[in-house]
């Protein structure tokens, strides 16, 4: 989404002389697309934590509201998964209400801690992609070719 693999974030953060604390992904186009790019964030075996913070559900404009169709329970299973995936510190961006965290802290607590689920666990669990492609296979978004009269005089 923002021009970089998650690969090259953590390459990127982990060359910096002041490095953060955690890092992470937030938001976005939802918590699929989010442990995607957890994974990818855990592959490179860094230690420093991971921070995961998904939607709850997607965003939909209903009777003049934006209304977000994540349940609680869609987000018990995704707090899971995050932690599943390799983050450590894990929560809800836009969406989240309190609800949604009780039934994320239960499942954290009561859940063991499982293997990495794989791509297809988490479009099962969760819901599709927002693409086909996350840029990690080189199938990603490509800048087509700029248009316009930028830099040109007026006539």
């Amino acid at each position: 989404m923002m021009g970089m693999t998650s690969e090259a974030m953590v390459d990127m953060v982990h060359a910096l002389d002041n490095m953060p604390l955690a890092y992470g992904a937030n938001c976005g186009t939802g918590a699929s697309d989010v442990l995607r790019t957890v994974l990818g964030f855990a592959s490179k075996g860094k230690s420093t934590p991971i921070v995961s913070k998904g939607n709850a559900g997607i965003p939909k404009y209903v009777e003049g509201h934006i209304h977000y169709d994540g349940t609680p329970e869609l987000m018990a299973d995704y707090a899971e998964m995050a932690r599943n995936c390799g983050a450590s510190i894990i929560g809800g961006c836009c969406g989240t209400m309190p609800e949604h965290l009780v039934h994320m802290r239960e499942a954290l607590d009561s859940r063991p801690k499982g293997d990495a689920p794989t791509l297809e666990q988490i479009v099962e669990a969760l819901g599709a992609f927002s693409s086909a492609s996350d840029g990690t296979d080189g199938e990603g978004p490509v800048r087509g070719p700029r248009r316009g009269r930028r830099g040109a005089k007026p006539v």
